[in-house]
């Protein structure tokens, strides 16, 4: 295990248990059925039980006061989510801890899904977006839409949008540039 220094997350991120291979706090959203850990897809079933019980998606702690999605630009435009929400500094730290998002030439890796429940959204893209927006709200609806194969999969739409933060990659960091 990488040893990581932990000291600055959230007190509750940092207390979750954690990745045997890169030390990484392991997110609620990312345990599947049989205790399968998966980076690269969600626990839909966790998904939505955190968000209707307005808990962090990846420290499992009550979200009392605004919520945050993270996602790409198109996602913070129409403010539909397939993350669920979490605690604006548990989303800062997942833009500095996921490699996916920290790193500008990481890749999400379909073959390296592992876990057999996982669903991914119609119209879902592979592609990273150069830009992550951090939107934090007052409130949020939980839905579903439709998934790849059939079913469904959460969703979870912004409302009462208070502010938001934008990254992108300079020169291989990953950089906030304006908060609106």
């Amino acid at each position: 295990m990488i040893d990581l220094d932990l000291s600055d997350l959230p007190p509750a991120l940092a207390a979750r248990p954690r990745d045997e291979k890169r030390g990484l706090p392991i997110p609620v959203v990312s345990m599947h059925d049989g205790g399968v850990v998966d980076f690269v897809t969600l626990n839909g079933t966790a998904a939505l039980r955190l968000a209707l019980a307005k808990q962090c998606s990846l420290c499992d702690e009550p979200l009392a006061g605004p919520a945050a999605f993270l996602g790409g630009p198109m996602s913070a435009e129409a403010g539909h989510y397939s993350d669920p929400p979490m605690h604006e500094a548990c989303a800062q730290a997942a833009l500095t801890l996921c490699p996916h998002i920290a790193r500008p030439h990481a890749r999400r890796a379909s073959a390296r899904r592992v876990a057999d429940d996982a669903s991914i959204p119609v119209g879902f893209t592979e592609e990273k977006p150069e830009e992550w927006v951090l939107v934090i709200a007052s409130g949020y609806l939980v839905g579903a839409a439709p998934a790849e194969g059939g079913g469904l999969v959460p969703l979870f739409v912004v409302r009462d949008r208070i502010r938001e933060r934008r990254f992108v990659y300079q020169d291989g960091v990953l950089t906030e540039t304006a908060a609106v």
